[in-house]
């Protein structure tokens, strides 16, 4: 009975953590205060959709990766789509490597499309790892968006047990 109190436990605080930094997804400077969150305006018809999010564990792995780490990321695309606004959290995950956007279907292997985070951490995490603007110099953006539509990007976070990557997630 205690483990499935603590079980409960961690995952109301994971929904409670991964809805408050949605919430508080700050815009760089106020040319972008004008974006509307679907969340928001319920009037917002997916064709309109600004806002996504995926959520990241070692289940998303083919074959699935045994780990305790979690995570989230959230994405929102300015009104124009000219910018893709970030930020990507972990927890409980140890040594991360690297982390991208993969463009490719769930349980399917795809290139990288852009990277998330560049750089080495030796030991436990928790927190924000990056966060940051993804423009078109980066990765075409309409592109980006159309595999996100259609179930075609993913994040990875790679660590330096898992060099293929130790969690990840579909971008809905």
């Amino acid at each position: 009975m205690k483990k499935i109190f603590v079980l409960c436990l961690i995952v109301f605080s994971f929904l409670f953590l991964a809805n408050t930094s949605f919430n508080s997804l700050k815009l760089p400077d106020s040319n972008y205060s004008s974006l509307t969150s679907p969340l928001k305006n319920s009037k917002t018809n997916k064709s309109e959709k600004n806002v996504f999010k995926a959520v990241l564990s070692g289940s998303f792995k083919t074959p699935a990766v045994d780990t305790k780490a979690r995570g989230h990321a959230d994405f929102m695309f300015s009104k124009d789509g000219k910018k893709l606004f970030y930020r990507l959290y972990v927890f409980n995950i140890d040594s991360v490597s690297m982390a991208h956007i993969h463009h490719g279907p769930m349980g399917k292997e795809g290139p990288i499309a852009v990277w998330l985070y560049k750089g080495k951490i030796t030991g436990k995490f928790n927190g924000l790892l990056s966060k940051g603007t993804i423009t078109n110099k980066d990765v075409n953006l309409d592109s980006l968006r159309a595999w996100i539509k259609t179930g075609d990007a993913y994040v990875l976070v790679h660590t330096q047990n898992n060099p293929n990557g130790e969690i990840g997630g579909l971008i809905k």
